[in-house]
């Protein structure tokens, strides 16, 4: 089965993710059943399912339940429901038990809406045709990664996904879940490191945190991995005005210049690292041209068409030695990670839906 959200890069002979496999955009325009949660038709995929409303929905039932979670910042609270859907403390189960329903059950609607790809919510998205939504609804596995898919409450969603497909009568997804996702782009990516047994720096760029490892990568295979704290990402809010647009995409590209050579200096007391680096990014990119409307990393675009050339010559400069860089959708790179998994999708459950196909073919490094 041809992948239509797969695109080719003919120059570079390698294919790429495009902003039309997001499922942020899709719309319930028709429920799949109903019964479960009426409220949410006519509603987007992003305005379903999101860190954001579990954080809003344990704040709220907490309230109900008289549960005290002022000793927990927004990130911890979706961690926390982890612990509560084990604890003999029946307030904090109850509160843990309804999140997990509410919202494994929204991930069921989901899927069965994608598996299905009924007319109105074809209708409801046009920029995918109907190979993409036969697409959708013949692959057999989904993978979750991501912190809300890890550990319980992964499981508790995975139930209430087969729940939902029960209800309906319809032949459920295979669902796998990855518990330790912290890595799993860095790891992804990793293996798209060239066979030749040298050390190199791979990175993760998120919204949150900039991840950093060493890898060494053997004949297919992974022969060292180790994970370096991360530090924090700066200067990723969006900004619309044109100079602070400029002034905060030459602050980020300095600060991941930085990140980079510093790190790079660090590691090569300990390691003799290669010129390669490979880095997962949170931006759809064809061959190191970045997106110019997704997330904190668009505004990247504004300082050149290539911004993994950039980022090359200027480490290039800075290390006195010559540095090649190829950047990863983070999506993507997530996927790399499961690419021996046959006709999948891997999804990451965060701030919005990432997804990354298993069949994609990329470059090596």
């Amino acid at each position: 089965m041809r992948n239509p959200f797969l695109s080719y890069l003919k120059e570079e002979k390698t294919e790429y993710l495009t902003p039309v496999c997001s499922l942020n955009k899709a719309v319930m325009a028709k429920l799949p059943i109903y019964g479960s949660d009426d409220s949410l038709e006519g509603k987007t995929f992003r305005d379903i399912f999101s860190t954001e409303l579990i954080v809003n929905e344990i704040k709220e039932l907490s309230k109900v339940y008289s549960v005290d979670i002022s000793g927990f910042d927004d990130y911890m609270l979706p961690k926390m429901l982890d612990h509560a859907l084990i604890s003999e403390d029946v307030k904090y189960n109850q509160l843990a038990s309804r999140v997990a329903v509410k919202f494994g059950d929204r991930l069921g609607l989901l899927l069965l809406a994608l598996k299905l790809g009924e007319k109105e919510n074809r209708d409801a998205r046009p920029d995918w045709t109907d190979e993409h939504w036969e697409y959708w609804a013949g692959l057999d596995t989904v993978i979750f990664v991501g912190g809300l898919a890890s550990s319980m409450l992964g499981r508790r969603f995975k139930e209430r996904i087969q729940h939902i497909f029960d209800k309906a009568s319809a032949k459920p997804y295979n669902i796998m879940l990855f518990d330790n996702g912290t890595f799993v782009g860095a790891m992804g990516c990793a293996l798209k490191l060239m066979d030749d047994n040298s050390t190199s720096l791979v990175f993760d760029f998120g919204h949150t945190n900039l991840k950093r490892c060493v890898v060494t990568k053997g004949i297919d295979e992974i022969k060292g991995f180790t994970a370096l704290e991360s530090v924090k990402s700066l200067y990723v809010s969006k900004v619309e005005n044109v100079q602070s647009k400029w002034e905060s995409a030459l602050a980020l590209h300095k600060y991941l210049v930085k990140t980079i050579v510093d790190t790079y200096k660090k590691e090569s007391d300990r390691h003799n690292l290669s010129n390669r680096i490979i880095i997962s990014i949170a931006n759809y990119n064809a061959a190191g041209v970045l997106n110019t409307e997704r997330g904190g990393y668009a505004k990247l675009t504004v300082l050149g068409q290539d911004y993994a050339k950039i980022l090359s010559e200027d480490l290039s400069g800075a290390l006195h030695k010559r540095v090649r860089v190829q950047l990863v959708h983070d999506g993507t790179a997530n996927a790399l990670y499961f690419s021996e998994i046959e006709n999948s999708v891997c999804i990451s459950l965060g701030t919005a839906f990432g997804v990354g196909f298993t069949d994609i073919n990329i470059n090596r490094i």
